[in-house]
C-alpha cells in the first residue's frame, strides 16, 4: 500500500469526520495502448459512517483525479458478497463487466465493475 501511495500515477483521498479518519480511497492510472485507464485499488469506509455518503464522495473525488490525469475509463474489483459496496458502485454508474473466481481467496469471487469517464468530470 505504501508503494502505491507514493507512486506518481496515483492519488489517495482521505475522509475525516470530527477530526478522525473515517475513510480513504486510492486510485491509480496506466496507459493501455494510446489511452489512459484508471483502477481503484481500494475504497474503505468505517462501518459506523457507512450510508452517510462518505464512500460516494471519495469515489467521486477519485474519478475526478482520474479524469484530470486523462483517464477515459475507470474500473475496480469488489467482493461478490459485498452487496452494500456493489450498490454504491452501481448507483454511481459502474456496470458489471466480469467476474474473477477466487480473487479474494478460495471460494471468494471478485466482480469487475467499470465506468467510462468524460472530460467534463475533470473540471
Amino acid at each position: 500500500m505504501r508503494r502505491l501511495v507514493r507512486q506518481p500515477d496515483s492519488v489517495t483521498w482521505i475522509a475525516e469526520q470530527d477530526g478522525r479518519l473515517c475513510g480513504f480511497g486510492l486510485v491509480e492510472w496506466t496507459r493501455e495502448g494510446d489511452e489512459t485507464v484508471a483502477y481503484i485499488q481500494t475504497l474503505e469506509v468505517l462501518p459506523e459512517v457507512r450510508g452517510q455518503g462518505v464512500g460516494g464522495e471519495l469515489l467521486q473525488r477519485m474519478e475526478t483525479s482520474a479524469c484530470v490525469a486523462g483517464a477515459v475509463a475507470i474500473w475496480l474489483h469488489v467482493d461478490a458478497g459485498n452487496a452494500a459496496a456493489i450498490r454504491v458502485y452501481e448507483r454511481h454508474g459502474y456496470n458489471l463487466t466480469g467476474r474473477e473466481e477466487d480473487y479474494y481467496g478460495s471460494g471468494k469471487p471478485g466482480l469487475v465493475h467499470a465506468k467510462p469517464l468524460r472530460a467534463e468530470q475533470g473540471g
